[in-house]
């Protein structure tokens, strides 16, 4: 079955992104917004999920009328059929739209804790992304570095965001591990609200850190992003980007890739991350393809890259 744009009057499509109140829930709300401003018989709406690769991987992989928000490396080990990341077998039916945001990995706790470094979590409670989502692996991966094992050196509880946000508040945990863009709804909160300490990467793990995962790479939150931080702060991160499953029908998607590329300006104004899906964010990813495109995506790249 596939999606025909003359199938019905009105195309309805659906992008899965993320936690309400997360990055992913914004910028996939601003891309729907924007698809059925200007596409014609087109109506977008968005729908929350934890935002892992495996759940939105998996629903964009179901439906030819979804689209899903999430990580590269995430798609990457969805193709391969990564057991390990929850892939019994591999989604061979998702192609690439547009490059987007980065995601980063944010490790906040109250400055009072007395925690300093991601060294220091050993013994501690933490609040970590639910398993499946690229960030439970940054954290997990992270930690290990630091020579800590979950549940044996830490005591981790899978949450959202919102309730990580609510536990650090509470005392429920010692550390909040999130992921996100620039700014973070969460990491605002509770800046705004408390004193908290963002934990940095020791720069003497950064590079043995990238060299074990070269899917992922070391950036830095700017100082002075959020109240209190006025030091910058080194995060995992990865990158983001909207899929769609391969039976979509090729027409809509080169519709659907040229009016969010030809709309990057008016997507930041919605929400500064969702600005960066854009043919600039992709265009590394077309000259070095970490996973294939959609043929219709690749057809409007091929035309303004003279391919």
């Amino acid at each position: 079955c596939t999606t025909s744009i003359a199938s019905a009057d009105t195309i309805d499509l659906n992008i899965v992104s993320g936690n309400p109140g997360g990055t992913y829930y914004y910028i996939g709300a601003a891309i729907a917004s924007i698809l059925s401003q200007k596409l014609p018989d087109v109506e977008v709406t968005t729908t929350a999920t934890t935002g892992s690769p495996l759940e939105n991987g998996t629903y964009t992989s179901r439906s030819t009328d979804t689209m899903g928000i999430f990580t590269l490396d995430g798609a990457y080990t969805a193709m391969k059929g990564d057991a390990s990341r929850g892939f019994r077998e591999p989604l061979t039916n998702l192609g690439m739209l547009v490059g987007g945001h980065e995601l980063l990995l944010y490790a906040i706790t109250l400055k009072d804790s007395g925690i300093k470094s991601h060294g220091d979590v050993k013994g501690k409670k933490i609040g970590i992304p639910v398993l499946g989502n690229t960030a439970y692996y940054q954290t997990v991966a992270l930690l290990e570095e630091y020579g800590l094992k979950e549940n044996k050196d830490y005591k981790s509880y899978p949450m959202t965001y919102a309730e990580q946000t609510d536990a650090l508040k509470d005392g429920a945990i010692d550390v909040a591990y999130t992921g996100g863009g620039i700014p973070q709804a969460h990491a605002m909160e509770l800046s705004t609200t408390k004193d908290v300490l963002f934990l940095s990467i020791d720069e003497d793990k950064i590079e043995v850190l990238e060299k074990k995962h070269p899917y992922w790479w070391i950036s830095q939150i700017p100082a002075n992003t959020y109240r209190g931080q006025d030091y910058p702060v080194n995060v995992f991160t990865s990158q983001v980007c909207l899929f769609a499953n391969l039976g979509m029908d090729e027409e809509l998607a080169y519709k659907i890739t040229k009016t969010i590329c030809e709309s990057a300006a008016e997507l930041k104004q919605i929400h500064i991350e969702a600005g960066k899906y854009s043919a600039d964010t992709t265009k590394p990813l077309y000259e070095s393809p970490v996973v294939p495109f959609h043929p219709g995506a690749l057809k409007y790249y091929n035309e303004i890259w003279g391919k």
